[in-house]
């Protein structure tokens, strides 16, 4: 099946799973097989994952959560749980090319899942609702304060997987992009249950203020379906020669599989409640030079405000725009986060490049 073909038909089948989702009163009856994700085609993206279902505390929403080697967690482990960000599901943005059967076909991993769990960290990532392999609920849209209870949601089941306490240290939590709002709001909480936060790429900006939605419009309850774009998921990539065309193409198709319909964003205004003031816990600020989305002087700015009596680092990475993850020399990246999570302990654990 060409790429377009399987737009096409990831796109009827999101379409056909929203109307589906409106029509329940209860969304947990849906599952990651009800999403693109479930499809054939979506199946190949997740080659090399653990795939797992998380209910939320509140409402039992299904959770996707995807991990790498995760099935005998260990008492030492060093866990991460990574956020995705906007508009892309955590299955292409941390786990592209992953896989024995990418590799079988010749594909070069670019999967920060499979980097980190190589060196001795135990990584997962999740889906918010309504993207990748979680289903929306039944309102069909995404808010920032479910996100984090959502996060919270899931940071509570890998405690219990781990056997693990806030005390140990030993689970952080990493948000890329406008998941780096949510990160950190999770952060200002008065006791986050993780010890080390990364906001990677953060759209913070304390001059944007969202506005509220009005309390009275004919339209409120509508959503709008948008299809996502090739032009849109291949718009961070903005330096040219940092990273090979075959690599953006392959980004772009599994973006667009992951999620063929734009998740629609709403209540942005409590995202004004992001405060650095408020975060207290070790925090790490990373952004390449040339991001658009996080330009140097506002990341500066995150970083000087971030809560007193923690430990903080700000790296920022030359030659480098919103997904520096994905780019060549991706391995200065890794060895940044894996330096900062491995800070004041199990040093002997430490990368060798």
């Amino acid at each position: 099946m060409t790429s377009r073909n399987v737009y096409s038909a990831s796109r009827s089948i999101a379409l056909a799973n929203r109307r589906s989702v409106r029509s329940l009163s209860t969304s947990f009856k849906m599952t990651i097989d009800d999403t693109p994700l479930g499809t054939e085609n979506g199946r190949f993206l997740l080659d090399g994952l653990d795939i797992y279902s998380v209910a939320a505390k509140d409402d039992k929403h299904p959770l996707t959560v995807y991990g790498i080697d995760s099935s005998h967690p260990k008492p030492d482990d060093n866990i991460l749980l990574m956020l995705h960000g906007r508009t892309w599901s955590s299955v292409p943005v941390y786990h592209l090319m992953g896989g024995p059967q990418h590799k079988q076909e010749g594909y070069e991993s670019r999967s920060l899942m499979e980097l980190f769990a190589e060196n001795k960290i135990k990584t997962y990532a999740m889906d918010f609702r309504g993207f990748g392999g979680t289903p929306r609920d039944p309102k069909g849209v995404v808010e920032p304060h479910r996100c984090v209870e959502d996060v919270e949601s899931v940071l509570a089941w890998i405690m219990e997987r781990h056997e693990t306490t806030p005390e140990r240290g030993d689970l952080s939590l990493m948000g890329w992009s406008q998941g780096a709002l949510v990160a950190q709001l999770a952060a200002q909480k008065s006791h986050p249950v993780f010890s080390k936060l990364i906001l990677y790429g953060s759209i913070y900006d304390p001059t944007i203020r969202y506005p509220r939605q009005p309390l009275f419009s004919s339209s409120k309850d509508e959503i709008e379906e948008i299809e996502n774009t090739w032009d849109g998921a291949v718009e961070d990539f903005t330096i040219e020669g940092s990273i090979p065309p075959e690599t953006a193409s392959k980004f772009a198709e599994a973006a667009l599989l992951s999620d063929p319909i734009k998740a629609n964003w709403n209540q942005l205004y409590q995202f004004n409640n992001c405060d650095p003031g408020k975060v207290h816990v070790p925090t790490l600020v990373i952004a390449g030079d040339q991001d658009p989305y996080a330009p140097l002087p506002v990341q500066q700015e995150l970083f000087a405000n971030l809560g007193r009596g923690s430990d903080r680092t700000l790296s920022i990475l030359a030659d480098a725009d919103h997904a520096v993850h994905l780019l060549d020399g991706r391995e200065r990246f890794a060895k940044i986060i894996k330096s900062f999570l491995m800070n004041g302990k199990r040093r002997e654990q430490l990368w060798e490049y």
